[in-house]
């Protein structure tokens, strides 16, 4: 493969994951409006239904015409399904049940540790070995965040909302791990297909938690709006967003993609002004001069296995 071709894919691949920073930012705001009316287990059951609907569909439409829409369960096996309960049902239900019990700072904060997890798996797994000038971009990248994070909320890590940034730290820890064992599963499955089927896995379990609390909605009296954010949260947050980031994990590596989700904190800052008139501080335009700067260090700084990535990758 040419230079050039593997410089056009890596731009392409850079757009992709800005594409998906820009959908996890606003999704804050918009998972927001749900929470709002409704339990978050249920608002968890429905937007990943939604996923389900909006990947299957085009995970069909994909292969019409072809056999074999069982393929990745066969050539994946246990990984499409320890990813999917892992990414898909242990990540957002310890998510959801620390977001609330904690600040939305708080968590912003302890998520921004997750490529530091990821960077640790890959690491220790073998998948990936980083330089120390990767290492060292990742790490501003961690700081510009907390100086966004801090620089515009309250913080307290003690106190009430203990447990529930215990339990944040743990879904970072889920996110992370996820990110970096998905590469050696992309190798045989399609970014589309790991995570149709992944979702697919953890559907049931999370229509399971949902159950108890399904009684107490007034499915009538559903505005239209929380409809709207549940639809946009599921076909986008869910669903299309986390191919694209699997897609990335397959071209450029964990880490690489990992480091990007610093910059998830800067456009929910800025999706805030914009939307809400929430003031924007000196502060948070440095940390985001930080997040940008970690980011592309780290983009520059290929991890030793990247270079394999970019040989050996298939549709």
């Amino acid at each position: 493969m040419s230079r050039p071709a593997i410089g056009g894919l890596r731009e392409r691949n850079d757009l992709t994951l800005l594409a998906t920073v820009l959908v996890w930012g606003v999704n804050f705001a918009v998972l927001k409006v749900a929470l709002a009316d409704l339990h978050p287990f249920v608002v968890n059951s429905l937007r990943f239904t939604v996923s389900v609907l909006v990947l299957g569909g085009a995970y069909v439409a994909g292969r019409r015409g072809s056999r074999g829409l069982l393929q990745p369960i066969r050539a994946g096996g246990w990984q499409v399904v320890a990813l999917g309960v892992l990414g898909y049902w242990c990540f957002p239900v310890a998510f959801i049940v620390g977001m609330d019990a904690t600040t939305a700072g708080n968590a912003a904060l302890i998520m921004a540790s997750a490529p530091l997890w990821t960077a640790m798996v890959s690491q220790f797994t073998g998948l990936e070995r980083l330089g120390g000038r990767a290492w060292a971009g990742l790490l501003v990248a961690v700081v510009g965040t907390a100086v966004v994070v801090l620089g515009g909320t309250d913080i307290s890590l003690g106190g009430e909302t203990l447990f529930g940034n215990a339990v944040v730290l743990l879904a970072a820890v889920l996110w992370g791990a996820y990110t970096a064992l998905n590469r050696p599963a992309l190798d045989r499955v399609s970014p589309l297909a790991l995570t149709f089927f992944g979702l697919l896995v953890a559907l049931p379990l999370l229509h399971a938690l949902a159950v108890p609390y399904y009684g107490g909605v007034a499915w009538g009296a559903i505005e239209p709006l929380v409809w709207g954010a549940v639809v946009f949260a599921g076909a986008l947050g869910t669903g299309i967003a986390i191919v694209w980031w699997n897609s990335s994990v397959r071209a450029v590596g964990p880490s690489t993609t990992g480091v990007y989700g610093n910059a998830v904190p800067v456009v929910a800052l800025g999706s805030g002004a914009l939307l809400l008139g929430e003031p924007v501080g000196a502060v948070q335009v440095l940390g985001t001069v930080l997040i940008v700067g970690g980011v592309l260090v780290v983009r520059r700084s290929k991890p030793a296995m990247a270079e394999e990535y970019d040989e050996c990758r298939t549709c």
